[in-house]
């Protein structure tokens, strides 16, 4: 039988995660911004853009409100339905 060699870790201080955080607040400072990097430069919007964006924004809103309309509505269905039972056995 041979014997098996066990071999030693050695560490070559090669980073394979970044854990330094950096966009945590209490690492960046609470009053610094983050730096975009890549982003185009900042340009001003026509208000054709504007409006646009505003009517994009309010779409997105209204299909995630009617996304979550029917939980909210299974919700206050059993709510009332367990209350009614309650009130009818108790009384």
């Amino acid at each position: 039988m041979e014997k098996k060699t066990e071999t030693k870790y050695v560490d070559d201080g090669r980073t394979i995660a970044d854990m330094s955080a950096d966009w945590m607040p209490w690492n960046r400072g609470f009053f610094r911004r983050r730096k975009n990097v890549g982003t185009e430069e900042k340009r001003k919007k026509t208000k054709a853009e504007k409006r646009e964006e505003k009517r994009t924004y309010r779409a997105a809103v209204m299909a995630m409100y009617r996304a979550v309309l029917p939980v909210v509505i299974c919700v206050a269905g059993s709510f009332l339905l367990v209350f009614f039972l309650l009130k009818f056995w108790l009384s």
